[in-house]
């Protein structure tokens, strides 16, 4: 049975994908339709976001804009690259022995049917704050957030939605505010206060049709200026 997305879990594998992709676009890619300037510009955007990756895991100087430019990098180029596998999903030359050596999803003849509230019926994702630099926040989540090269989130799900109050965890359910909704972790919050503020966060599951799970318990933590 096929999985639910052809993309890797983990940056790591994540990277190695779009390279093979990128490498099999340069073979491939203008036989399928795609011209010469836009196989050019599938290689160059990956080859851009495995540079960035590189760089960010060696300029420690420059922490928090790198991983803002590699995780902005990596998504423009799967996001770009999704819209590639569309077009080729869509083209009546596409094989599905294509579509196994491109790494992309081959159509699976007896699809399993997934509840909206399977979403509701998961472990709840566990959270852990890293508040260690100024005026940042760094949110771990997942099924194991210890150890982020093995911190696979669950199959149906697309990631998590992060609320966040400023002052501790908030008083009425209503007052929590929407940060974001992340597909990788971990996720960087940047803040700007002027004195040491406390922050409390929380996240619950998103499957890929936007049903949500419950939230986990806030995690609350002080950072300093």
């Amino acid at each position: 049975m096929a999985s639910h997305d052809y993309l890797p879990g983990t940056e790591a594998e994540l990277i190695e994908w779009l390279k093979r992709f990128a490498a099999w676009m340069t073979a491939h890619g203008t036989a399928k339709g795609f011209t010469a300037a836009e196989v050019t510009e599938v290689v160059t955007r990956i080859a851009t976001a495995d540079t960035d990756v590189a760089d960010c895991d060696i300029l420690e100087a420059a922490y928090r804009g790198g991983v803002q430019t590699k995780r902005h990098s990596v998504a423009d180029a799967v996001t770009l690259t999704r819209a590639d596998v569309r077009r080729l999903q869509a083209d009546p030359t596409m094989t599905d022995a294509d579509r196994a050596d491109s790494g992309i999803t081959v159509p699976d003849t007896q699809p399993t049917k997934t509840s909206e509230e399977a979403v509701r019926e998961l472990p709840l994702p566990i959270l852990v704050l890293d508040w260690s630099k100024p005026l940042q926040v760094i949110l771990h989540w997942g099924t194991n957030p210890g150890d982020e090269s093995n911190n696979a989130r669950p199959g149906i799900c697309l990631g998590v939605q992060i609320q966040f109050y400023k002052g501790g965890a908030p008083e009425h359910e209503s007052d929590w505010l929407t940060l974001d909704i992340d597909t990788r972790s971990p996720y960087i919050h940047i803040v700007h206060d002027d004195v040491p503020t406390t922050y409390a966060y929380r996240v619950c599951w998103m499957d890929r049709k936007g049903n949500k799970g419950p939230y986990c318990d806030p995690a609350v933590c002080t950072v300093s200026v």
